[in-house]
């Protein structure tokens, strides 16, 4: 693996961490809103107007906190947040030298793969998307080496993982 290999796979890391992390921080806040809001009285007085019951106002807010607890979205975003700037970090340490040695990309790579480790099952829509970002920050490959992302994957791809899609680069699909 070459340094401008090495620095793409780095970057697509860190953007696809990125990703996860911003979306789970959004989820985490809709869901501490949902459970304030519909935890008010007026909330409740005026979706009464609608038909919907006090008893049914405390059913979705005993789901949406029961939601929060059990995925503990916040956590997850945190997680997510410690890859990333474990990416760029070492993304800033590839950037910062200018003539890269065998060991110091062997090192490189090395790095890369303890990261690695600590990541949680891909998304591999949401990696795709990655790397796409990654290509066109890069400036090093062609825009067809660009992968085609289906449009329901697009859609679902930050909750169903995708597992056995081969992902056609825009070079390669006719």
């Amino acid at each position: 693996m070459d340094a401008d290999n090495l620095r793409f796979n780095t970057l697509r890391n860190a953007l696809y961490h990125t990703a996860r992390r911003r979306h789970y921080e959004g989820v985490a806040r809709y869901f501490n809103l949902f459970v304030i809001l519909l935890g008010t009285a007026a909330v409740s007085d005026m979706l009464g107007v609608y038909g919907i019951t006090q008893a049914q106002i405390g059913a979705a807010v005993a789901i949406v906190g029961a939601l929060q607890l059990v995925f503990d979205f916040g956590r997850q975003a945190r997680d997510h947040q410690v890859l990333q700037r474990d990416y760029y970090r070492l993304l800033a340490e590839i950037e910062a030298d200018t003539e890269p040695t065998t060991e110091s990309l062997a090192q490189w790579r090395g790095e890369m793969m303890l990261i690695t480790a600590d990541e949680p099952p891909v998304l591999r829509a949401v990696d795709a998307k990655a790397y796409n970002d990654a290509l066109d920050a890069s400036g090093v490959y062609p825009l067809t080496e660009r992968l085609r992302i289906p449009w329901y994957q697009r859609l679902l791809g930050r909750f169903l993982s995708f597992e056995g899609f081969s992902y056609k680069k825009l070079s390669e699909s006719s």
